[in-house]
């Protein structure tokens, strides 16, 4: 059952203690999704410290039926060095009500991508920071063998000042099995689904299409799926886009290169600098201030 269709898991004030020592004070739920919920909670380390509000994530799980929970904690560990994704405080299983429970603590980040959309799209150099940052984070998973495989906006989220933007939930995340066509058009990881989604993701940005399409795992499904969004540049004034579509459309059959697709994505406008900070503008929500 979809753990967003369940009763919650945990009541405010309730403590969760790891056998380590940890305790984790429950405090308000922040949402819920496929597979856990998440709650506010306040974080003390076994020898006392406190170490301040984290977002406590709770995924169910059968008895003996851990390896998705654990699959998750180790790629989590794996992208640990990774900037721009969330950071993994603790994670530890635990029994509550005689069901078995994964707690991950994440340091407490602020509103989603999703939210600062809600009846809204953000202007062109936010949209273009937002595209080159996930284009790096996946670069970097790449080095690590990791295909995410689920990026929308509800997964990227901001500090308060709008100086960083990081990638959460890494639930549906995958390691990357080499792909069995040895050409040389060929000869690389699977990754083509991460790189097309953040052609999907500049979409839900300037347009009023919030839920973002999965495109099928076939390299025949991802250019057409692209062809598709070409149109929608067309139609919504996105055409700073166009370049970076064109690229990653060029990369589909070969070999996948994020700084390419970074490079074609920065292109898109004159003056738009990497470096520069998320701007603040009527589009932006002002609490992110």
């Amino acid at each position: 059952m979809n753990a967003s269709d369940q009763d919650d898991y945990v009541r405010r004030g309730q403590i969760l203690l790891s056998d380590s020592g940890s305790k984790f004070e429950i405090g308000e739920k922040l949402g819920s999704g496929a597979f856990g919920q998440v709650y506010q909670s306040r974080y003390t380390k076994k020898n006392g410290t406190e170490d301040g509000i984290v977002a406590v994530k709770l995924v169910k799980y059968e008895e003996g039926e851990d390896a998705d929970v654990q699959r998750e904690r180790e790629i989590l560990n794996l992208c640990a060095p990774v900037e721009n994704v969330i950071t993994l405080k603790k994670a530890f299983t635990f029994i509550l009500d005689e069901q078995h429970f994964m707690l991950f603590a994440f340091e407490k980040y602020g509103l989603s991508l999703e939210s600062m959309l809600k009846d809204r799209i953000i202007n062109v150099p936010n949209t273009l920071k937002v595209g080159y940052i996930v284009l790096g984070i996946f670069e970097h998973l790449q080095k690590l063998g990791i295909v995410f495989r689920d990026l929308h906006p509800g997964q990227l989220l901001f500090c308060s000042d709008l100086v960083h933007m990081k990638l959460t939930d890494f639930g549906m995340a995958q390691q990357a099995k080499r792909n069995k066509n040895t050409t040389k058009e060929a000869n690389t990881y699977v990754y083509a689904f991460d790189a097309a989604s953040v052609a999907f993701l500049l979409v839900c940005c300037r347009t009023d299409a919030k839920v973002m399409d999965k495109p099928e795992l076939t390299t025949s499904a991802f250019v057409n799926e692209l062809r598709g969004v070409k149109d929608t540049l067309l139609q919504n004034n996105m055409m700073f886009a166009y370049e970076f579509v064109d690229e990653l459309t060029r990369q589909m059959r070969g070999n996948l290169s994020y700084a390419k697709l970074q490079r074609a994505l920065s292109a898109g406008l004159v003056t738009f600098d990497p470096d520069d900070k998320f701007i603040l503008t009527d589009s932006v929500p002002s609490m992110l201030a």
